[in-house]
């Protein structure tokens, strides 16, 4: 039985026709996913408040309940992890989740609970034509 597997161009790489039935599929998750690339700190979670800082990485794309993360280590299914996103100058976005997947593509979070926290810096962001709400270094893209 021939296997199905997709490749990185995203298409099929044994049945071109299922390939071209699944490309033409419309989007069946409930909620959309967007690229959102920002930088980010990663924390792992140890008891209740003890954080160990485990480096940074750059987010993918985000949807309303889970992030698709970069990072340059294997991070272990089910383990707990605070993600401290840096949105934009003076805020910070901290996500506390778990960690679904992990593979070569990156590493999908469960997002559990999220704020924001910081004051946006407005005379910096007003002087740099750039709005304090948003993506300060990121790239947005809804996919």
């Amino acid at each position: 039985m021939p296997s199905h597997s997709i490749n990185d161009s995203g298409v099929h790489g044994t049945d071109p026709e299922l390939g071209a039935f699944l490309a033409e599929r419309p989007e069946r998750r409930a909620n959309p996913r967007y690229e959102v690339e920002l930088e980010f700190d990663l924390f792992h979670l140890w008891g209740d408040n003890h954080l160990v800082w485990a480096g940074s990485g750059r987010t993918r794309n985000w949807s309303r309940n889970s992030l698709l993360i970069s990072y340059d280590k294997p991070l272990t299914p089910g383990s707990s992890v605070e993600i401290v996103v840096r949105w934009c100058s003076g805020v910070q976005l901290v996500v506390v989740g778990r960690i679904l997947s992990s593979g070569a593509r990156g590493s999908v979070v469960r997002m559990v609970r999220r704020r924001f926290r910081g004051q946006p810096e407005i005379a910096a962001a007003a002087g740099s034509g750039s709005s304090a709400g948003g993506p300060q270094s990121g790239h947005v893209r809804a996919s």
